[in-house]
């Protein structure tokens, strides 16, 4: 069990660490961001760039109070390992934050202002991450599990939970990385 949920800790790990330096870095968190900006053409000096950033910061504040045991404003791979697998494998504390952070992600990725986002919306958020257009399908019919053609932050956050937390394969979040299906 816990070697298919420490591969995809490690797999987030790597997600994490853009610039592939082994570390994650404040830096790492702003190239992220950047990333959704731009595949989203939203300015980071616009309103609602302006909150993914600010979410992203807030998102860097979190990852370094739970995660840099050294506080050396680093964060190794054996720290995020040991963080995440507290936090929820082991059932510690689950941040609040993390809820304004998948709220503000959801606010950029909700181009059209309906209060939803949608398949095509969502993909653009998971090409950001990396995915191909079929795994962005794919990822996002496990994810909406209510079937409403929506993901919603109760459909994202019970994702987080699902990814972190069970073992099984084929679960709604472990499609949120789905090179994270493949145990190497």
């Amino acid at each position: 069990m816990k070697q298919v949920l420490q591969h995809r800790i490690d797999s987030t790990f790597a997600h994490y660490d853009v610039d592939g330096n082994g570390v994650i870095e404040l830096a790492d968190i702003y190239a992220l961001a950047n990333r959704l900006l731009r595949a989203f053409g939203e300015p980071a000096s616009s309103e609602r760039g302006s909150e993914l950033v600010d979410a992203y910061d807030r998102f860097w504040e979190m990852l370094v109070d739970h995660c840099d045991a050294d506080r050396d404003g680093k964060i190794g791979p054996e720290e995020y390992r040991d963080a995440m697998m507290e936090a929820f494998v082991d059932h510690g504390p689950f941040d609040a934050d993390f809820l304004e952070i998948v709220q503000s992600l959801l606010d950029l990725a909700d181009t059209n202002g309906d209060g939803r986002v949608d398949a095509d919306e969502f993909g653009v958020l998971l090409k950001a991450r990396g995915l191909s257009e079929e795994e962005c399908g794919m990822a996002f019919a496990h994810l909406d599990t209510d079937g409403d053609g929506a993901i919603s932050v109760q459909e994202y956050v019970a994702a987080v939970r699902d990814y972190y937390t069970n073992p099984a394969e084929d679960t709604p979040g472990s499609w949120l990385y789905p090179t994270s299906l493949q145990l190497t």
